[in-house]
């Protein structure tokens, strides 16, 4: 009897299985996204723990992901699993930065090779699938939120077959007359099949708001919003839990071309500030209240006047991107980054006539407001070296962002992590190899990211950087 009884408290003794939920939950937070993975494999008790926290944020700076493109000729996935014959891929692979490996993590349907990316937050990604209809998806949890339809947008008309399925869409564009009070021009629409409308449409979309689990109804998401920039004339929507329709932010004068969520935290009552930035360098702020469903926000205050670019920016044959960062809460930093055609020195493309282009020169201005409102961009001078000294900055169809340099061995300082941002087509996006790299602001260099080199030889879909959640 005395013998039982120690062998069952030597069966008794606490293991790993038996670490306090707190310190599991503490511990959680503090793993890089590949051991935050694996965590729940290890045993039940660890399982209960990953989804008892699975609300909780990364405490540690998350190294930035980028979603890859697929191999056309690697062996596609059938829904029932394996090898397949469907010509789908129902998995999404993303390069680790933290370690230079490449992780397949399966999505829900619709299948990620129908998906185009225009946009990614918070780590969710917006996405428009093979009918132009915009899903946010957590690609780590397998999350997913439908977005109001694209024919809720007032210059998208669909055409529908016998059984109600989408045939084409028209896209409408209306050009005020300056010489007839304010009526608009008509432009006769164009016609797309319902898979290619999102190249003409789309060209960012920003995440006001990450998506939140609600209680009520059970399963269900609210608090997030949307900020579409789209075409017709670069305009901007903005579409809330809650919405049935995007609902048109209509300054057809403005063409915007990036927005960022301020740095500051959301008011009680649920205010976001968003800076839009437009095609000549003017910043504009926005108070969006993202619980209002179907209002639209006041009029935006302007912030900072046009940023003209260098004398070779202008006079180059394919116009700069612009991007906003907020470096800290009202330190604004505009982007303008210069490409030039390809040159045979992109050794890592064996057929060079399908590099288009690709990134020479990222131009830095910083906003100096001075007293009673007024202020002025200034260029960045010493390459960058002092206001990014140990920060990197990561640009792209993504939100712009700048992250320190100490998020991840891999990411050094002083560097912009670019990925393609069109302009797209299908052609382009199927058939151009994606101007994907890291530009280092000391030398001038150029470099596609370490681990990607291969990778990147495909084009579909395009690439995009992707900062981690495990929100579930």
């Amino acid at each position: 009897m005395a013998m039982n009884k120690l062998v069952g408290a030597a069966v008794r003794r606490p293991g790993w299985a038996d670490l306090p939920r707190d310190l599991l939950e503490s511990v959680l937070g503090r793993l890089p996204v590949p051991d935050r993975l694996r965590f729940p494999g290890v045993c039940t008790a660890w399982q209960s723990a990953d989804a008892a926290s699975a609300t909780a944020r990364f405490r540690a700076a998350q190294p930035p992901w980028l979603m890859l493109p697929f191999n056309p000729t690697a062996r596609r996935q059938s829904p029932s699993g394996g090898g397949g014959g469907d010509g789908r891929f129902l998995e999404a692979r993303f390069l680790s930065l933290s370690d230079g490996r490449a992780y397949a993590i399966p999505q829900p349907a619709p299948p990620v090779s129908e998906r185009l990316c225009v946009g990614s937050s918070d780590g969710w990604l917006v996405t428009a699938d093979a009918a132009s209809e915009l899903h946010l998806l957590n690609p780590l949890t397998g999350a997913q939120v439908q977005l109001p339809s694209v024919t809720t947008l007032p210059f998208v008309d669909a055409s529908r077959d016998a059984d109600g399925r989408v045939a084409s869409y028209d896209l409408r564009c209306c050009f005020g007359d300056g010489d007839n009070d304010g009526d608009e021009v008509l432009v006769p629409p164009e016609s797309f099949a319902p898979d290619r409308l999102r190249y003409e449409l789309y060209e960012k979309a920003i995440l006001v708001a990450p998506p939140r689990r609600q209680t009520t109804p059970p399963g269900s998401w609210g608090g997030y919003a949307v900020l579409l920039i789209c075409q017709p004339l670069y305009r901007l929507a903005i579409a809330r839990a809650g919405d049935t329709k995007w609902t048109l932010l209509d300054m057809p004068s403005r063409c915007w071309v990036d927005a960022v969520r301020a740095a500051s935290a959301p008011a009680a009552d649920g205010h976001q500030a968003v800076y839009t930035l437009d095609s000549v360098g003017r910043v504009e702020a926005w108070d969006m209240d993202v619980t209002a469903a179907g209002t639209t926000p006041p009029p935006p205050r302007e912030i900072a006047p046009p940023c003209c670019c260098s004398g070779r920016a202008c006079s180059m044959s394919i116009p700069c991107s612009k991007y906003l960062v907020e470096l800290s809460p009202g330190h604004l930093l505009q982007v303008h980054r210069l490409r030039d055609k390809a040159h045979a020195r992109s050794k890592w493309e064996p057929r060079q006539e399908r590099v288009e282009y690709t990134t020479v020169k990222a131009e830095l201005f910083e906003w100096n407001a001075a007293g009673g409102g007024h202020g002025e961009w200034a260029r960045v001078d010493g390459a960058g070296a002092g206001i990014l000294a140990g920060r990197a900055l990561f640009l792209g169809k993504s939100a712009s962002l700048c992250v320190p340099a100490d998020c991840c061995p891999e990411v050094k300082g002083n560097c912009v992590y670019f990925t393609d941002d069109g302009p797209w087509s299908h052609e382009r996006c199927h058939e151009v190899v994606p101007d994907v790299g890291v530009l280092d602001l000391a030398d001038g260099s150029y470099k596609v990211p370490r681990g990607a080199v291969r990778d990147l030889l495909w084009k579909w879909p395009p690439p995009v950087w992707v900062f981690p959640s495990c929100t579930n």
